[in-house]
């Protein structure tokens, strides 16, 4: 599970490194350190000019909800069965997405409560998440732009604080990705070989726990007291 992460970069540096327009975020928010389910954050999509990178909402509506507010259940998509399910079939089908990201978070129960770690690639940098999104249709005001992002089974170096990871996709595949015609065969490839990238991790304040706390403190490392672990 993929429950909040980190986009510390401004919107041209997006634009730079997904190679995308991003007229569209002028009014987004970044960079952010700690989006939470129904944040409006960046999201790169193909469009006929090229790619582009406008903002949605985390938390995948589909269209034929009676309400947004499904979309806060629907934050990840399990990559191995993404086609089975009714919500996200069509969404994969037609309407994929990268999610720029330089980090995300996962949680460890301690005896002493919830200790967030923070999960990134040595060095820094953005990569891609893997993502899926969709369009829905209120009655009367506007469009609803969301997605949900595909996740796989965690690397061993990570299963003891979490069984599942982000789907991050390698720079070669974006394009596939993103494509309408790639066929079904070639994106259940992508996914199955699509290998986590080397992570590293370290325990973060717990300020991260708070969903609106998003400040730059929210990735710096901290140092644990001496405790056991509970189960999770």
């Amino acid at each position: 599970m993929c429950g909040r992460f980190t986009v510390a970069a401004e919107a041209g540096a997006i634009g730079e490194a997904f190679g995308a327009g991003v007229e569209p975020l002028r009014d987004v928010h970044l960079p952010r350190y700690n989006v939470a389910p129904t944040d409006e954050v960046p999201v790169v999509i193909a469009a006929p000019e090229g790619r582009r990178a406008g903002p949605m909402r985390w938390g995948l509506v589909p269209h034929w909800a009676d309400s947004p507010k499904v979309g806060a259940r629907m934050i990840n998509a399990r990559s191995e069965s993404v086609t089975k399910r009714k919500a996200y079939r069509e969404s994969f089908r037609a309407r994929r997405c990268l999610v720029p990201a330089d980090g995300f978070y996962e949680w460890e129960s301690r005896a002493s409560g919830k200790q967030p770690y923070w999960i990134h690639r040595p060095g820094g940098g953005l990569f891609a998440m893997a993502g899926i999104w969709a369009l829905w249709r209120p009655a009367d005001g506007p469009r609803l732009a969301s997605f949900s992002i595909l996740t796989r089974a965690a690397p061993p170096a990570l299963g003891w604080l979490h069984d599942r990871v982000p789907v991050i996709l390698p720079a070669t595949v974006w394009g596939d990705w993103l494509a309408r015609d790639t066929t079904h065969r070639a994106l259940t490839a992508i996914l199955a070989e699509s290998s986590p990238p080397e992570l590293r991790l370290h325990p973060v304040s717990r300020a991260v726990n708070r969903a609106g706390y998003d400040e730059p403190d929210c990735i710096e490392e901290v140092e644990l007291a001496g405790e056991g672990t509970t189960l999770r």
